[in-house]
């Protein structure tokens, strides 16, 4: 500034006329400015409504995972209940053991085709897309879950040892069909937001049913003696069957909190 100009800028003040002039913005202040617009603009904008289908894909692939889970659990009985010979159990593990294969494979697919969507969706958010991939990727983990539970059945060596797999299929099935239920909501999420709302609160009581049979299963390998090297294996075995079925709910659990954000945010 030159000596008259200043000298221009001292009259003005006394005299009272002296221009105001707002702060120049901040370039974050421009930047959170402009990331405040484009989110809100989101709701607008037309999203993909491809998602829908896969989601629905994704969660009817975790229900059937879960039904086969269930019905195979139902042929392993405590000692002295009648039920499949030996031999049938075996053949029908194995075969329940491929399908889940494929049904795990399947599911991979339809997460990669989200992922791949994402990349080519202009019409969300960062934000937005990172919401969709945690969600797909941990609904993606219930079915991994319950395949590889299935996969461990192949190394016990009676018909005996699973049954916490008959305490937990049931209510990983349940919490399966929330699940699936839940995803339907988001089609119309406004119209479905009780039946969404619903749904993520029964996973959770789920949930919580799903820890009291890890924690009797955990007590109980605790505190029973073992006779013999086999068993130290066979309770090790059932360890990591009850582990894996605890970490599945608590996926589902996870699916159920990403649910609460979508219809927080009013959709996908």
């Amino acid at each position: 500034m030159t000596r008259g100009e200043a000298r221009k800028r001292l009259a003005a003040l006394i005299t009272g006329q002296a221009e105001t002039r707002s702060p120049e913005p901040t370039l974050f202040a421009k930047c959170f400015v402009f990331g405040s617009v484009l989110q809100g603009m989101s709701v607008f904008l037309p999203h993909e409504k491809k998602f829908f289908a896969l989601f629905e894909d994704l969660a009817d692939t975790a229900v059937e995972a879960a039904q086969l889970m269930l019905d195979l659990s139902a042929e392993y009985q405590p000692e002295g209940t009648p039920s499949l010979s030996h031999d049938s159990r075996s053949s029908n593990l194995m075969e329940v053991r491929e399908r889940l294969k494929v049904i795990e494979q399947e599911g991979d697919a339809i997460v990669h085709h989200i992922i791949q969507g994402l990349f080519h969706d202009h019409t969300r958010v960062t934000e937005e897309k990172g919401d969709i991939r945690y969600f797909a990727h941990n609904l993606d983990n219930v079915i991994d879950g319950v395949e590889k539970a299935v996969a461990r059945l192949a190394f016990t060596p009676h018909p005996t040892i699973p049954e916490p797999v008959s305490e937990f299929a049931p209510i990983i099935l349940k919490t399966a069909n929330e699940i699936k239920k839940a995803v339907c909501c988001l089609r119309a999420i406004r119209r479905s937001e009780v039946t969404l709302e619903e749904s993520c609160i029964r996973i959770n009581e789920l949930e919580n049913e799903a820890d009291k049979v890890n924690r009797k299963w955990l007590k109980r390998l605790m505190t029973t003696p073992t006779k013999n090297s086999n068993e130290v294996l066979e309770r090790l075995l059932i360890k990591e069957i009850v582990d894996i079925l605890e970490d599945t709910m608590d996926n589902c659990e996870d699916v159920a909190n990403i649910l609460e954000t979508f219809r927080l945010k009013g959709g996908i």
